[in-house]
């Protein structure tokens, strides 16, 4: 595989919201949960885990939305969900608004895999040979509200 792009960098649909993060993401996976489909609307979200203070947005400003358990950031503009924040010092990134997803693939090496599988959508497989969680787990603990709403 070739060299990741390190700073990783990504955005929304239309351009107006650009970001950069400093750091490789220190975990990943998808959420089957109710909030994350409707939040994301698709059958789940893929999203990469990352330390706070190594996102920067590098253009434009996101607009929050308060769910019960986190907060979604997304563009105010084209609407796309960038990010998803359960506490103050780690920030989800959705995989599909890094310039290179690709440098990130979800292996059985260290991702978390799939959360809340009891509520992914009836008919759809999982394949791909990922762990698949029932219920909360430490990357989606329903305890763990955000606290920051700046």
């Amino acid at each position: 595989m070739p060299e990741k792009h390190i700073p990783i960098t990504g955005g929304c649909l239309c351009g107006e919201v650009r970001y950069e993060i400093t750091e490789s993401p220190i975990d990943g996976g998808c959420c089957h949960c109710d909030q994350c489909k409707r939040a994301w609307g698709g059958f789940f979200s893929a999203m990469l885990k990352f330390n706070k203070p190594a996102f920067k947005l590098s253009n434009g400003e996101l607009k929050y939305y308060y769910l019960s358990l986190a907060r979604r950031g997304f563009c105010n503009n084209c609407g796309a969900g960038i990010v998803f924040m359960f506490d103050e010092d780690k920030i989800w990134v959705a995989l599909g608004t890094l310039d290179h997803p690709g440098d990130w693939p979800f292996d059985t090496k260290g991702w978390y895999g799939h959360d809340r599988v009891e509520e992914k959508v009836s008919w759809y497989e999982i394949r791909d040979g990922l762990i698949q969680n029932q219920g909360s787990t430490e990357n989606h603990d329903d305890s763990k509200m955000c606290k920051d709403k700046d």
